[in-house]
């Protein structure tokens, strides 16, 4: 396997891991209360979270996988999973009741901006290994 052919697709493993370390720490949702119980949108944060390590095994993993059509089904679920990544903050998984909190203004954008990233640079891993080996038409 050619090296392009190994980095091209962990462009977008590289990008979850980003989403990954900045969801849980610098873009997090809201804070724990004072009585120590968390909100709700922690509980996104946790999904986002779980989400971001799928998408970096699918990644990693399509990178590694040398059978094209096995690594085009790889890529492929990963960019579904990437496109339903963004829909987590407020619509699969609810946020905080008031759109002032740091749920709604710093971690849904940056979960929407990240998972775009990753889908779109995920549809370019699947159309470069579409394209990969194509027997030119005559």
């Amino acid at each position: 396997m050619a090296k392009k052919d190994v980095i091209i697709p962990l462009v977008p493993a590289a990008l979850s891991a980003l989403l990954l370390a900045g969801g849980v720490t610098v873009f997090s949702a809201c804070e724990q209360r004072a009585d120590g119980s968390w909100m709700h949108c922690h509980q996104c944060q946790n999904m986002v979270a779980g989400n971001a390590v799928g998408l970096i095994a699918l990644y990693g993993a399509s990178s590694l996988v040398k059978n094209k059509p096995a690594r085009l089904a790889l890529l492929a679920l990963a960019v579904i999973a990437s496109v339903v990544v963004f829909f987590i903050p407020g619509g699969i998984c609810p946020l905080c009741a008031m759109k002032t909190m740091r749920c709604h203004t710093v971690f849904q954008p940056f979960v929407r901006i990240m998972s775009v990233l990753v889908a779109g640079s995920g549809i370019g891993a699947l159309v470069a290994s579409w394209k990969k080996d194509a027997k030119p038409s005559a």
